[in-house]
């Protein structure tokens, strides 16, 4: 159990235990109902954006469960079509944090997509401003977090709403840095007591989607993967990595990174699999030059391949149309 003066890194675990007690009074619902309105729009936009899609905070789930709720109470919630899940734990001895997860796509470590819960956000429900006199999370400022990552946090503006605090978090959002809503702190009132203890669980739904094994990476995609990993790596003639290649050492390479072992010329390479057309190209594909053949790389979609240039310009993604195409190959 942490304390709220603990480092802000504990507010990225996930709850350990599940110790569900009833709670809070109808009055103090709906005053903290109120205020999580006033400042849920903006953190739902700044997090979730088009990607996840919008709750409308004035919405009623078909359960009966405002919007609100969905940050606030244990349990899974329906809301404007879309599933939530909520966990709360006793954070400290005073303060209660509940997360929130939403059903939506996610990639595994090699990229593949598949459905499941994604993380939206922590939510403290309210607590004594006090307590948090010595957590970064309690106050304005900014920092840099044991791990490197970057925070910021606001209290008492107009997106947070009097009595509360959020927390960013900068995060590589594609290939650009952004802010992104992490966590809401909630200060407690003389007219909005602090709840202490983990409120009672939403009553149970039906048809909550269960998130399955994501999808196995094909040989194909590991070797892009493997190859696409040694961009910017040396080109020397007649090697074939770890940390030089030429054109057909990168691609046998590649390819016994996925278990499959390929001849070590381009003109061998070119017989080592099915013969596709340039229109049927598949990631993965071997792409050959030249006539006579004297080049291969591996074609990675969009148009584009991963080769062992020249000594010049060693691994790099270029065109499919860069050099004069003799035929392709798909040996997975």
């Amino acid at each position: 159990m942490n304390s709220p003066n603990s480092s802000p890194e504990s507010n990225l675990a996930f709850p350990q235990k599940k110790q569900l007690v009833s709670v809070s009074t109808h009055s103090t619902k709906r005053r903290f109902s109120t205020l999580m309105k006033r400042i849920l729009p903006l953190l739902l936009a700044a997090l979730l954006g088009s990607t996840l899609g919008l709750i409308p905070l004035s919405a009623e789930a078909n359960t009966g469960s405002s919007a609100s709720k969905v940050y606030t109470q244990p349990g899974d919630h329906l809301v404007n079509g879309r599933y939530w899940k909520t966990s709360c734990e006793k954070y400290s001895s005073s303060v209660v944090r509940c997360t929130t997860n939403i059903w939506g796509e996610k990639r595994s470590a090699s990229g593949a997509k598949y459905k499941g819960w994604v993380f939206n956000t922590l939510t403290y429900l309210p607590s004594s401003r006090a307590s948090w006199s010595k957590n970064p999370l309690g106050k304005p400022g900014s920092w840099t977090a044991s791990d490197g990552r970057k925070w910021k946090t606001e209290c008492d503006t107009a997106a947070t709403g009097r009595n509360g605090c959020r927390s960013y978090a900068l995060t590589k959002v594609g290939s650009k840095s952004k802010w992104v809503v992490n966590n809401l702190v909630q200060f407690s009132t003389s007219s909005l007591p602090a709840v202490k203890r983990i409120p009672a669980a939403a009553p149970a739904l039906k048809g909550v989607p269960k998130e399955q094994a994501p999808p196995k990476q094909t040989a194909a995609k590991k070797a892009v993967a493997a190859a696409l990993s040694k961009v910017g790596s040396r080109y020397v003639y007649a090697t074939s990595g770890p940390n030089s290649f030429d054109c057909s050492g990168l691609t046998s390479y590649a390819y016994r990174q996925a278990g499959i072992t390929l001849s070590r010329s381009s003109r061998t390479q070119f017989s080592s699999g099915q013969k596709v057309s340039k229109s049927n190209l598949k990631p993965g594909d071997l792409v050959f030059y030249y006539s006579p053949i004297s080049h291969v790389g591996i074609y990675i979609g969009n148009g584009k391949i991963v080769h062992a240039a020249n000594p010049r310009t060693g691994v790099n993604t270029t065109s499919l149309n860069s050099m004069p195409f003799a035929g392709a190959v798909r040996v997975a």
